[in-house]
């Protein structure tokens, strides 16, 4: 190998790992960050979102729109919030909205075992990997969102 091709391939090698480096300090609407302050403010402003309720981020958005849960994981649970969603740590709230989307297979037998809390008409049960909202009893929608 030749110098000249030793060193070109040398040069693309060192400046690939640094071009990895630059992508990374992207934010999520693509602009560059210019510095890792930036990148540590942004990441505390979406943790202080996840900590705030449902309740609280209707009432900063001044939208009336109801916050209706599409999905829940081990880490929290995703609301339907008017044209967005939002993502909250912790425990799903007794008094949540839910999509119909979230209820367990037909084929479901209710197991006490499955019980990850209790909210208002039923219980967030997690089986098979996945959480569901189960009613306790039919008759009782309210909490109930199509």
């Amino acid at each position: 190998m030749t110098k000249k091709a030793y060193l070109s391939l040398l040069t693309i090698l060192l400046l690939f790992p640094l071009s990895a480096c630059d992508f990374k300090a992207q934010d999520s609407t693509g602009k560059k960050l210019k510095s890792s302050h930036q990148l540590e403010k942004r990441c505390k402003a979406l943790k202080k979102e996840t900590d705030k309720s449902p309740n609280e981020v209707s009432k900063e958005e001044g939208i009336a729109a109801e916050q209706i849960i599409v999905s829940i994981s081990d880490d929290g649970f995703v609301t339907s919030h008017g044209d967005h969603y939002h993502f909250y740590n912790g425990e799903v709230p007794y008094d949540s909205l839910f999509s119909s989307e979230l209820l367990p297979p037909k084929d479901y037998q209710f197991d006490q075992k499955d019980v990850i809390n209790e909210v208002k008409n039923g219980y967030v049960i997690k089986t098979d990997d996945h959480y569901y909202f189960y009613l306790k009893d039919n008759n009782h929608q309210e909490n109930l969102r199509s």
